[in-house]
């Protein structure tokens, strides 16, 4: 009965190791990303086979996602793409509603949508929750992260000149 205890241990430590590196990989890739199809895919390759599917790795695979949209030419599949993030970040702010990386991720998407198309509707929401953990010093997320998320923030049309002014202090 030990052994298998210890066995059970030792492979969902190891599922949490993987897990974390894969989320690693994502936020150092985060902005080459945006520009790179090879990077994109090949991130997304990486998350999508990951063992776990906790909701942060749920989330960047929804990102990654939207950023496949960014490499193709038709707009039916940017369409398909945008369709599909837009599902996959619902489930991943609904199973973790609290976190700010993941709604960070729906609004760097957002953000960058036309607003016709009808993606854009938790901008305002995702932006408060933003908003407030920020001022409330709650960045959960590693300093190099942290800068890359403050540049995406500071490049929306979407956040006032005061709130520009408050994610540049902090």
């Amino acid at each position: 009965m030990k052994k298998i205890f210890l066995l059970f241990v030792c492979l969902f430590y190891t599922l949490v190791v993987l897990a974390n590196d894969n989320i690693e990989l994502a936020r150092k890739e985060f902005k080459k990303a945006a520009f790179n199809d090879k990077v994109t895919n090949e991130v997304y390759q990486v998350l999508v086979s990951s063992k776990t599917q906790d909701p942060l790795t749920q989330a960047y695979v929804a990102y990654f996602t939207a950023l496949k949209a960014r490499h193709v030419a038709s707009p039916y599949e940017k369409i398909t793409y945008v369709r599909s993030f837009d599902q996959a970040i619902k489930k991943a702010v609904a199973l973790d509603p609290d976190n700010l990386e993941i709604r960070f991720l729906r609004f760097s998407v957002q953000d960058r949508l036309p607003p016709y198309l009808g993606f854009s509707k938790e901008l305002a929401v995702d932006k408060k929750i933003i908003m407030q953990q920020i001022q409330s010093h709650r960045l959960d997320v590693p300093a190099t992260f942290k800068k890359d998320m403050k540049a995406v923030l500071l490049n929306s049309k979407t956040l006032s000149i005061a709130e520009k002014k408050i994610i540049e202090k902090n």
